[in-house]
């Protein structure tokens, strides 16, 4: 088999947590069109099984139509059969553009039959001969690459499921940047353990398999394979107000909200947090966002972003008050993100 040849190619990011209900897939569209908007062309990777961005992105009929096309190549899961069967290498993705300077590569649910692949073959890694295990453990990565190449993006934005698994693991393998989103609430606090300490243990695992792989090579005078290096770096959390919030007391809100700096500090970065007035002033929160409510179910049903909800998507009366809001805090988020993220070094590669 053909030793997997990976190069960097545009900054990744994604937006992760293990805990579900925080608005992470809805973040992820309305951030990748802001994205779109602010000048960066983007490559939007659907990798959730449970295809929630694509269902949102994409009216029933065509998402439908793409998966029963019998093409390859159309969806994430077919791209990656012939490297999860054992009988090949990728298929060359087929891009569907949601809008100027944004493309989608769809989900499909038969990706969660990857996963299984994907556990069996991280151990073996670290193995003497691990170059049908890299073959399959470095496809998403290679995938992405190929699939920014292929639209000239700048940025591949992912979107996961909300779990530790095997899968979320090769996610942030191709993953240079990290954003935790977050609700106010005790089951967030609880979840950034789970985030802090799945990033220091994929990153320590990878770092000591190409250690491993590359001292391997030298040994036995070879050419090394160009693995991947993306940073895993988590470059902040976003807040986002629930609906569920208005019920619960202030003072509770108010108590989870106050412990997310040092807990995000302590538990993500290992550090110690700032003594600050209020969340919104700790450097590690890129955004805070209140609900719109109001505007969600009309996004849902036109499958635009919320800040280009229109009379003819049934705004009305205060409502558009709401989208300008909406287009504000969108627009602030993505810059904050964005500054993040270029911070980490511009690189640029052709898979």
């Amino acid at each position: 088999m053909k030793r997997p040849r990976v190069a960097r190619g545009p900054k990744s990011l994604v937006l992760f947590n293990n805990k579900g209900g925080v608005g992470k897939t809805t973040l992820t569209f309305n951030l990748a069109h802001m994205f779109a908007r602010l000048g960066r062309r983007v490559a939007l990777i659907d990798l959730d099984p449970q295809c929630n961005l694509s269902a949102l992105a994409l009216p029933n009929q065509v998402l439908e139509a793409i998966w029963d096309d019998a093409e390859l190549g159309r969806t994430v899961a077919s791209c990656l059969e012939q490297v999860r069967a054992g009988r090949g290498d990728l298929v060359e993705p087929v891009a569907y553009e949601l809008a100027d300077d944004l493309y989608l590569l769809p989900g499909d649910l038969r990706l969660s039959r990857f996963e299984s692949r994907l556990a069996r073959e991280w151990p073996q890694i670290l193995a003497e001969d691990a170059e049908a295990a890299l073959h399959v453990v470095t496809a998403l990565d290679r995938l992405a690459v190929r699939f920014a190449n292929q639209v000239e993006a700048e940025l591949v934005l992912f979107d996961a499921g909300p779990s530790l698994g095997a899968l979320n693991r090769t996610v942030l393998l191709a993953s240079d940047g990290v954003v935790v989103p977050l609700a106010p609430d005790l089951s967030s606090l609880r979840g950034l353990q789970n985030v802090g300490e799945a990033l220091r243990e994929w990153r320590d695992e990878w770092d000591d398999a190409r250690l491993k792989i590359l001292r391997s090579a030298s040994l036995r005078k070879e050419s090394p394979p160009l693995l991947p290096q993306h940073a895993m770096q988590p470059l902040g959390y976003i807040v986002q107000q629930h609906l569920a919030v208005a019920d619960e007391p202030v003072r509770a809100y108010q108590r989870w909200l106050e412990q997310i700096p040092a807990s995000f500090a302590a538990d993500v970065l290992q550090g110690q947090a700032l003594a600050l007035d209020s969340v919104q002033d700790d450097p590690h929160c890129l955004g805070f966002l209140r609900h719109f409510a109001s505007l969600v179910p009309l996004a849902q049903a036109a499958h635009k972003p919320l800040f280009e909800l229109a009379h003819a998507d049934g705004v009305v009366g205060s409502q558009y008050q709401t989208v300008a809001r909406a287009t504000k805090a969108f627009e602030q988020l993505a810059a904050a993100i964005l500054v993040k993220l270029d911070a980490l070094g511009v690189v640029t590669a052709k898979e």
